[in-house]
């Protein structure tokens, strides 16, 4: 996945989409998160809403500032018990910064999401 990141500071949406591959869905996962995926049911993009509060609700080290000047981020998506569990690393200057998502009980969404996570 050939993986692209943008961030726009007024709206402080920070999107993360795989610029090989278009989105055929929108899932609006809950309201600070879109999640892209393809027709094979593959995530090809994640958009996070009020991005620098949301992150740095989770890990202190993501700050707007960090959103501002990031060039590289890495996903990892896992599938462990009855949970989606999605990892958005930072890469700030050669330090990595790692981002736990919420978890996703996959027995409460019919959503694509599960051909992404296996």
């Amino acid at each position: 996945m050939a993986i692209k990141i943008h961030y726009n500071e007024e709206d402080d949406i920070f999107t993360i989409y795989d610029n090989e591959h278009k989105p055929s869905e929108t899932i609006e996962f809950s309201e600070v998160m879109n999640i892209d995926i393809n027709k094979n049911k593959n995530i090809v993009g994640i958009e996070i809403f009020y991005a620098s509060e949301f992150f740095s609700a989770i890990n202190k080290l993501v700050t707007k500032q960090l959103l501002e000047s990031v060039k590289t981020v890495n996903v990892e998506c896992k599938n462990y018990r009855n949970n989606w569990l999605i990892n958005i690393i930072f890469d700030n200057n050669g330090d990595k910064i790692k981002v736990q998502m919420p978890p996703l009980r996959n027995s409460e969404y019919t959503s694509p999401l599960i051909a992404s996570c296996n």
